[in-house]
């Protein structure tokens, strides 16, 4: 092989494995045991809040609670309505997720009707 070839298969090759790096969407169902609010910008229509939020969740017959990083502009809806995230304790949720630098991260949250 020449030095182009080489140049070709190692740009094919990092290219490929970044694209497996990426990680993949997930859905999540639980309830809400809790917010927390870091930081509100109300100039922001939907997502206006970042914050915390823990669900409590059934997994293989057990509870557990899980922890999401909601970032500023996630966007937060009931059928359509927008919600905030103070609203969400008691309620279920389904949220679609990524992990993150060992961090869950919301993506989207959906309060089903």
């Amino acid at each position: 092989m020449n030095r182009r070839s080489y140049i070709a298969l190692g740009t094919v090759l990092a290219l490929t494995m970044g694209a497996g790096a990426a990680r993949a969407q997930e859905k999540i169902e639980g309830k809400v045991v809790s917010t927390k609010l870091t930081h509100c910008d109300m100039n922001v229509k939907i997502g206006g809040c970042a914050g915390k939020l823990t669900m409590e969740r059934q997994a293989d017959g057990k509870k557990e609670e899980l922890t999401f990083n909601v970032p500023l502009g996630t966007p937060i809806t009931r059928g359509g309505e927008t919600q905030y995230l103070p609203a969400l304790r008691g309620k279920t949720v389904v949220i679609t997720q990524v992990i993150e630098k060992n961090e869950r991260v919301a993506k989207a949250i959906e309060v089903p009707k």
